[in-house]
């Protein structure tokens, strides 16, 4: 067939280039696995099949030209000429639809599984930093204005504790992604016998789609992973806007090699790393939105919408997650915290205002009262032109209340409010070092889940491109 100009420079041309840079390995696997598949049932020739696609193991396929369709029929075109006879038992209960929705599965757990121990990386990083940092003072905001001290170390151990959950999502998308729709051929399987639980092992799938029409046909898994990777990048987008706005008040800053200068200004460290790791994660965004939009509003079948023409951009959605989590892990990494700055900001405000008034409802009983007289003792500090920290037990008794000595100056210490608050996962020391054993088992179980997944993921590889049969 002759294709038409536009046709081939809008699609044929591009998608062939795309399959050649990012899908050759997983066509070959998902190829030969099939070809297993054929020997195994007693296809004939099928022997010659897996020799052939074997020995295209390190093909090099050539730049597009309007004779190939697409990377497939290239790589049948190859067997042909090698083997006429190997390339039909090769073609024998298979179809285009349930190979390529094999390869996209393939070549997504790839990505998946990248990301998910690039997001482990940069926890283990948050817990290294955290414990670093468990006695750094910190103002806490809400609703924009200063709150409570914590520690920077709580503050980090929250990110780290969302982050186990996006971990958690991953995993749950790979349990779904890692499915075989091979042997689904067309849609409906196939009059050829065919053994799908065969050649899902394999290719290290979990089995095969239950379904066959269900296997060409469905995205969801596709949107699973969007929307997972939607939730980490909306997340560390706001981790990131609160770096950039402590490293604009000089409380942190990143190493030399994550910051740039100015053409002009001599004396500026631009915090660059984190501002792209912000791009990263809004591009990562933008092409999870162009999966769901792919998918909606489609007839439930074999179409190119979540097919084919969704693949560039999920790699482009893991390709800038991944650099952004990197970013971002590196430069957490490489971070120096002026510890003293911090401790004074908490010192000098008013974020400890909150342990006087529970100090006053212990003794009376009523933090409504306590409430009311902590705010009354504030407004006539501020009236007197006077720090909160500068107040005294006197100032209370000015108010009509009587407290033992040394009752304000206590409850208005940041590190003794830190101190008292040992609820379960507060920022005071026993609850944090709970804290620390939890998260430090919980990412450990994470990272050995992952190391399964590359071991069985690599040893499938292997033994595909060995030269004995399984």
């Amino acid at each position: 067939m002759k294709w038409h100009p536009v046709y081939l420079s809008a699609v044929l041309e591009p998608d062939y280039a795309y399959a050649r840079a990012h899908l050759l390995p997983q066509f070959l696997d998902a190829l030969t696995a099939h070809a297993l598949g054929r020997l195994r049932v007693g296809t004939r020739h099928a022997q010659e099949a897996v020799n052939g696609i074997r020995a295209l193991q390190h093909f090099q396929p050539p730049v597009y030209d309007a004779g190939m369709e697409d990377l497939f029929f290239l790589l049948d075109r190859e067997l042909a000429a090698a083997s006429p006879l190997g390339a039909g038992a090769l073609r024998t209960a298979l179809s285009r639809n349930d190979l390529d929705m094999t390869v996209y599965r393939l070549s997504a757990r790839a990505s998946l599984l990248r990301a998910a121990q690039e997001l482990s990386d940069l926890r283990r990083t948050l817990l290294t930093l955290a414990a670093a940092e468990s006695t750094t003072i910190m103002i806490a905001y809400s609703h924009h204005q200063p709150a409570q001290p914590i520690t920077l170390g709580h503050y980090l151990a929250a990110v780290e504790n969302g982050l186990s959950r996006d971990s958690a999502r991953l995993h749950a998308a790979m349990n779904r992604l890692n499915r075989s729709p091979l042997g689904a051929v067309a849609l409906a399987g196939s009059s050829h016998a065919l053994d799908r639980d065969y050649t899902a092992q394999l290719l290290a799938f979990d089995g095969p789609i239950e379904n066959t029409y269900d296997a060409v046909s469905t995205g969801d898994w596709q949107l699973e992973i969007a929307g997972a990777v939607s939730t980490c990048a909306v997340t560390l987008s706001r981790v990131l806007y609160d770096l950039l706005n402590w490293a604009s008040q000089g409380l942190l800053s990143l190493a030399d090699g994550l910051v740039q200068g100015s053409s002009v200004m001599p004396q500026k460290r631009n915090p660059v790393a984190l501002e792209h790791a912000r791009t990263r994660f809004s591009k990562a965004l933008g092409y999870a939105q162009a999966v769901v939009y792919s998918n909606h509003n489609t007839p439930f079948g074999d179409i190119n919408d979540p097919g084919t023409d969704i693949q560039e951009p999920l790699h482009l959605l893991w390709q800038d997650f991944s650099q952004g989590v990197r970013l971002l892990d590196v430069s957490l990494a490489n971070l120096y915290i002026e510890r003293d700055l911090w401790n004074t900001q908490a010192e000098h405000s008013d974020v400890t205002l909150t342990e006087l008034a529970d100090t006053l409802a212990r003794q009376s009983g009523d933090f409504r009262a306590a409430h009311d007289s902590a705010q009354k003792l504030l407004g006539s500090l501020r009236a007197q032109g006077r720090e909160l920290r500068s107040a005294t037990d006197d100032d209370l008794k000015a108010l009509g209340i009587d407290v033992p000595a040394g009752t304000v100056q206590d409850a208005l210490n940041p590190r003794s409010f830190i101190e008292r608050r040992t609820t379960f996962g507060g920022p005071a020391p026993a609850p944090m070092q709970v804290y620390f054993t939890q998260a430090t088992a919980r990412l450990e179980h994470d990272t050995q889940t992952e190391r399964t997944w590359k071991e069985r993921f690599a040893a499938s590889r292997a033994l595909l491109r060995g030269d004995t049969l399984p």
